[in-house]
C-alpha cells in the first residue's frame, strides 16, 4: 500500500460512487465548491494498492500562522474515510484490511497536520483506527429513510405530523427556487428571530448553496403562504441512491403553518421516484430530533473523529477560533 493526493478527478469520482461510504459529499465537485466558500485547499488522498484506489479520505487544508489543519468542510455533512467494495466472503478480512488503510491514512494525516477534523458517513461503525491512534471520537444521529413505499411512510409517520401536514396541504403552496439572497435572509431567520448567533456565517452559506445549485447537485424547493410570501425553503442534493435534505431556511413564526414539515412530505413524495434513501441529515438538537423522529424515520449513528498533533497546537487553533469569532 501507498498513501498520495489524487488530482485525477475521474479516478475519484468513480470510486466514490463504487464505495459503499461514499456520497455526493465526498465527490470532487462537492470538495472544491466547500473550499471555495470556505477558504482553503479541496484534498483527496488515497490509499493504493496495486495500481487502484483500496480507501481515501477527502477535507480541505488552512493553514494559520504555519500551522496547518485538514477538516470536513462546513455545510458538509459527511466526508472523513471511505473503503472500497470488499468482494471476498470473510468479514473478518474485510475489517482487517479496512484497518489497514486506515492505520495508513492516519499515519499520513498525523505528519502532515497539526489539527484534523472528520465527520465520517453513518456507513463507518468502526472508528477503532482512529481512537486507538489517539484520536478523540464523539457520536453524532441523523435519520435515514427508506423510500421505496410511499404507502408505508404515510402510515409509519405519527398522527402529529399527518395532521400537520393535511392542513399544511391547503393552506400553502409549493414553489421552486427563490434568489440566493432571499434565501440568505431565510437561513439567517432560523437564528436570529431566536436571538442566536449564526453558526456559519451567511455569505459561506450563500456561496456555497450558490455553487451546489448551478453544478446541478441540488434543487430548492419553497413553500408560500397564502399572501404570496416565502416562508420556508430547503435545498436538497442527491447521488445515486440517497437524497439528502441538505440545508434550509425559514421564518420561525411560521413553523405553526406546517411549512417545514410540508417541505419534508414533498422531498419524500418527488425522490422516491429515484432515491433509495432519504437522509434528513441531522437529529442532535432537541427540539430538531422530535419534528423529524414524527416522520418515522431511522435513527442511525455517525462518527466524528478528532486530533491535535499537540496539547500546544490544540492550544493555538483553540487561540484562532476565539479571534475568528471575535473579529
Amino acid at each position: 500500500m501507498k498513501i498520495q493526493r489524487i488530482d485525477d478527478e475521474a479516478l475519484w469520482d468513480s470510486f466514490v460512487s463504487s464505495s459503499p461510504q461514499g456520497s455526493v459529499f465526498s465527490k470532487t465537485r462537492w470538495i472544491k465548491a466547500a473550499a471555495a466558500a470556505q477558504g482553503g485547499l479541496p484534498r483527496f488522498i488515497g490509499v493504493i494498492e496495486d495500481n487502484k484506489l483500496a480507501a481515501g479520505v477527502t477535507g480541505i487544508e488552512l493553514s494559520k500562522g504555519g500551522f496547518r489543519k485538514i477538516t470536513t468542510p462546513v455545510l458538509t455533512p459527511y466526508g472523513g474515510v471511505i473503503y472500497r467494495a470488499w468482494a471476498g466472503k470473510r468479514k473478518s478480512e474485510e475489517e482487517s484490511y479496512n484497518m489497514d488503510c486506515s492505520g495508513k491514512l492516519i499515519e499520513y494525516i498525523g505528519s502532515r497536520y497539526q489539527y484534523s477534523f472528520l465527520i465520517h458517513s453513518p456507513g463507518i461503525t468502526d472508528i477503532r483506527p482512529f481512537t486507538w491512534a489517539g484520536w478523540q471520537e464523539k457520536v453524532r444521529y441523523t435519520y435515514v429513510m427508506d423510500l421505496t413505499d410511499i404507502e408505508k411512510i404515510w402510515d409509519q409517520m405519527e398522527r402529529r405530523v399527518r395532521t400537520v401536514l393535511r392542513k399544511a396541504e391547503s393552506d400553502l403552496e409549493l414553489h421552486g427556487a427563490i434568489e440566493i439572497t432571499d434565501f440568505g435572509e431565510l437561513y439567517e431567520h432560523i437564528y436570529k428571530d431566536r436571538g442566536k448567533r449564526l453558526p456559519i456565517e451567511k455569505k459561506t452559506v450563500t456561496a456555497m448553496v450558490s455553487d451546489i445549485l448551478n453544478s446541478g447537485l441540488g434543487e430548492m424547493r419553497t413553500v408560500l403562504n397564502k399572501a404570496g410570501d416565502v416562508v420556508s425553503s430547503m435545498v436538497v442534493v442527491s447521488d445515486e441512491t440517497n437524497a439528502y435534505a441538505w440545508i434550509s431556511g425559514s421564518i420561525p413564526e411560521s413553523n405553526s403553518s406546517g411549512a417545514f414539515s410540508l417541505l419534508f412530505w414533498d422531498v419524500i413524495r418527488r425522490y422516491s421516484e429515484n432515491c433509495t434513501y432519504l437522509d434528513m441529515v441531522g437529529a442532535n438538537i432537541p427540539s430538531v430530533a422530535f419534528f423529524k423522529k414524527g416522520f418515522g424515520a431511522k435513527l442511525k449513528p455517525y462518527y466524528v473523529t478528532e486530533r491535535y498533533s499537540s496539547h500546544f497546537s490544540k492550544a493555538v487553533f483553540r487561540i484562532f477560533g476565539q479571534c475568528k469569532k471575535l473579529f
